[in-house]
């Protein structure tokens, strides 16, 4: 008879948000001569180790094994996220220890019995949203992404900075052949930017929109508003003008100003006839630029906010924003269309995600990448396991 052991590895106390409690965890691992194709199998990974700023290690971590409703993704291509150095720093509710990563690219290795349309060899993408409950307010009227109980990939579970990552089935969706793995892992921050401008927020052809932050986010931004028929401008300070406000110009912004030098208020006007932006896409964050966001909206205009912080609070100008009668939408996460849309339109070369990749390293250079992001010397790292 087998000698087998449940060893626990590690048990979280639930998480008190801003606006709703996440759910503890724990995991275990059961012990003993088991057998199975995976034992013995490791694999190097990117974990945050604890809570705390820094706490980040390269190491080696077990090879994920799959249930019958998940499939094994080989992973190909994963890159940084800004969420990913918030949660470097401790600044994004996170629940380690974990694999980080939550953009990525890939090829399934393994399907579960279950799991229906998908099979090994397929190339993938996958939303991030696992642990939705499915019988929530949100999850019943089609919205799961923002499910109280959803931890995502490589924040509340195991993500995709390592060779290979579990997921769902149910949140795969299929990469065109003629899509590149690298720009491919940029579908998730592409899907959300689809989701929070388009769906929610909504741009119409001849719309004066300003771009607030020329990283990831806003470079998208630009690119779905330059395709929806709008006159952009793109503002961003000194220290990301040779980069960034020269990647805007690169792909069709109308106007790029220096934020630092410049009135940004006054240029979105002088575009404008004298009204101010119909719509603003507000992508860094930064407190000065929040402000500045909602003094350079005409009134009833549309303000998209996309920016983290990563403070306990940013001043809003409460009182700007009622005498315009501005409509302000606070975006998060990706539904299933922005998904479908963002990868529709990749694929009709609408949308260009490689110009946005400044740096290729080796998995096992994370750090040199997330300096790179956080010194504002990329745009966008791709990291390759």
């Amino acid at each position: 008879m087998k000698s087998l052991k449940l060893v626990v590895l590690y048990s979280i106390k639930s998480y008190k948000g801003p606006d709703h409690t996440f759910p503890g965890v724990e995991q275990w691992r059961i012990e003993g001569e088991t057998g199975g194709e995976n034992k013995g199998k490791n694999m190097k990974a990117v974990v945050k180790i604890k809570k705390g700023k820094g706490f980040v290690e390269y190491k080696e971590m077990p090879r994920p094994q799959i249930t019958e409703d998940e499939v094994l993704i080989g992973v190909k291509a994963v890159s940084v996220c800004g969420s990913d150095i918030h949660i470097y720093h401790d600044e994004h509710p996170n629940w380690p220890p974990m694999i980080m990563g939550h953009e990525l690219s890939g090829v399934i290795a393994e399907v579960g019995s279950r799991v229906k349309n998908r099979k090994t060899g397929d190339r993938v993408v996958t939303e991030t949203r696992t642990k939705s409950c499915g019988i929530c307010l949100y999850c019943e009227t089609g919205k799961p992404h923002i499910c109280p109980d959803k931890r995502p990939l490589g924040i509340g579970v195991d993500g995709a900075m390592a060779k290979y990552v579990a997921v769902p089935g149910k949140l795969i969706h299929r990469l065109p052949e003629t899509i590149g793995f690298v720009e491919a892992s940029l579908c998730e921050p592409l899907a959300v930017c689809v989701h929070g401008l388009i769906e929610r927020t909504g741009i119409n052809a001849g719309d004066t929109v300003l771009i607030s932050g020329p990283g990831p986010i806003g470079l998208i931004c630009l690119q779905l508003a330059k395709a929806a028929g709008a006159y952009v401008l793109v503002a961003g300070t000194s220290r990301s003008a040779d980069l960034k406000l020269k990647r805007a110009m690169e792909l069709g912004a109308d106007e790029i100003i220096d934020a630092g030098k410049e009135n940004v208020v006054e240029r979105v006007k002088k575009a404008s006839g004298g009204y101010g932006a119909d719509v603003v896409v507000e992508a860094s964050g930064a407190p000065l630029a929040i402000k500045t966001a909602f003094e350079s909206l005409r009134r009833q205009g549309k303000l998209c906010a996309m920016g983290i912080t990563g403070k306990p609070a940013a001043e809003m100008p409460w009182d700007t924003a009622i005498f315009k009668a501005a409509q302000v939408t606070f975006c998060f996460s990706s539904s299933w269309s922005g998904w479908e849309t963002g990868i529709k339109m990749l694929e009709r070369k609408q949308i260009n995600l490689a110009k946005l990749v400044t740096h290729e390293l080796p998995l096992e250079k994370w750090k040199e990448g997330f300096e790179a992001m956080e010194a504002g010397k990329a745009i966008k790292v791709v990291l390759i396991p």
